[in-house]
């Protein structure tokens, strides 16, 4: 079993899936708590090198500097059973990119 933790990077198969939804093996960041990830499949955004749409709306934070570039598309956020779909940790970004992540999460999700 995976230790998932929030933050952590990992590349996983997307497929399958439908319409608009990312597609492919790509690199997707855990965004669920870490207490929640000790019993659940994880929510997790996946990263992009394109998603220009997403960045020009604002659902979308840069990810640089790191083995990972790219840009973590928070508009895509869903559940995956990351051991069933065989995830391969990569890295973990650090504090202060996660809080631009959740801050944009929390306005998609917030009723304003």
């Amino acid at each position: 079993m995976i230790r998932v933790r929030r933050g952590d990077i990992f590349t996983v198969d997307l497929e399958p899936t439908v319409g608009r939804e990312q597609r492919n093996r790509r690199p997707v960041l855990v965004v669920s708590p870490d207490n929640y990830n000790d019993k659940f499949a994880p929510l997790v955004c996946p990263i992009t090198t394109g998603g220009t749409n997403v960045r020009d709306r604002g659902f979308a934070v840069e990810l640089s500097g790191g083995k990972t570039i790219g840009v973590v598309l928070c508009n895509q956020m869903r559940t995956l059973d990351l051991d069933a779909r065989q995830a391969k940790r990569v890295e973990s970004i650090d504090a202060a990119k996660l809080r631009d992540v959740l801050f944009v999460l929390q306005d998609i999700v917030a009723d304003n």
